[in-house]
């Protein structure tokens, strides 16, 4: 039960996130009109740790460290390397993984005195005195908004090894458009409680989710077309690598497979009359997708 409860809680977050990025027309992606540049094809290396791997892409003068936790909510969280220092995208949550990404961190022998958090502000204690870095909807969010309520409630769930309670960290550096932290350029691109965060130096963008072969939370057709117009922006900007905090990195390939996904699911939604028709349906037209309790969400808010 513990884990349905857990899967449900992390399923909630989800889909309140999923709105809150894409409720508002992206307002900052004016900051940011142009495609970003290719860039050269990165060298790339796995190394497992105490807890979880790590996967580098070496693009030369900036690093990408992907941190896959392994945890029971299959996070990851990511470290851009400049020449000088390091910082962090996400945390870990639980007490292995965060001990495991801070080893790791203070391993590469450069200081890590930035972070951005958007939706996974669990484990405060493991970057005290730090630059926490995000938008004032995140910092609502974390603080007292929908990441906070989940955040607490998957506390509750797995208790003490997940760092929750009175160690979920805050934002301490409320910044949105461009930016440059530890001489790395990024942009923050608002999305009502979330953001997304360029990083041009590597053609990237980190988001909270994308998922080339799982289901998504869709709330409602207008959902579904909002979710839509972020993923054309990331066609139109020609980004190389999408970074989520849950699978890890993706590329276009996955961009154009989740559009096609949200069509379908609206014409499924028109066609059908009733969440379990929907459902069968969804299944049968995409047999090798996992995600299932996301499925059955979407359905819930359609057939309400």
């Amino acid at each position: 039960m513990k884990k349905k409860t857990a899967a449900f809680v992390s399923a909630t977050l989800l889909a309140t996130s999923l709105l809150a990025a894409c409720g508002k027309a992206p307002a900052g992606d004016a900051l940011s009109p142009e495609p970003v540049p290719e860039t050269t094809a990165p060298a790339v290396s796995t190394t497992d740790l105490s807890s979880g791997s790590v996967t580098v892409y070496d693009f030369g003068e900036t690093k990408l460290h992907v941190f896959f936790t392994g945890d029971a909510l299959g996070d990851v969280a990511y470290i851009v390397e400049g020449a000088d220092a390091l910082v962090g995208i996400e945390l870990p949550s639980f007490t292995e993984g965060l001990d495991a990404w801070k080893a790791y961190a203070d391993g590469l022998g450069k200081p890590m005195d930035d972070v951005f958090l958007c939706s996974h502000a669990a484990g405060a204690s493991y970057i005290s005195g730090i630059n926490v870095y995000g938008t004032q909807g995140a910092k609502d969010s974390i603080a007292s908004g929908s990441a906070y309520a989940t955040t607490q409630g998957l506390y509750e769930t797995f208790g003490e090894a997940f760092h929750g309670g009175s160690d979920i960290a805050e934002i301490n550096q409320v910044v949105s458009g461009p930016v440059t932290v530890a001489g790395i350029s990024f942009n923050l691109i608002e999305r009502g409680e979330a953001y997304d965060l360029e990083i041009p130096a590597i053609n990237a963008v980190y988001t909270h989710m994308l998922g080339k072969t799982s289901h998504s939370i869709l709330t409602s057709l207008e959902h579904m077309d909002e979710i839509a117009a972020v993923l054309k922006t990331y066609q139109t900007k020609g980004y190389e690598r999408i970074l989520p905090s849950h699978g890890g990195p993706e590329g276009q390939d996955a961009v154009a497979e989740k559009l096609s996904y949200i069509e379908k699911a609206k014409e499924l939604a028109a066609a059908n009359d009733t969440a379990a028709d929907f459902i069968r349906a969804m299944q049968e037209a995409f047999p090798d997708y996992d995600g299932e309790n996301y499925l059955e969400m979407t359905a819930g808010y359609l057939y309400q």
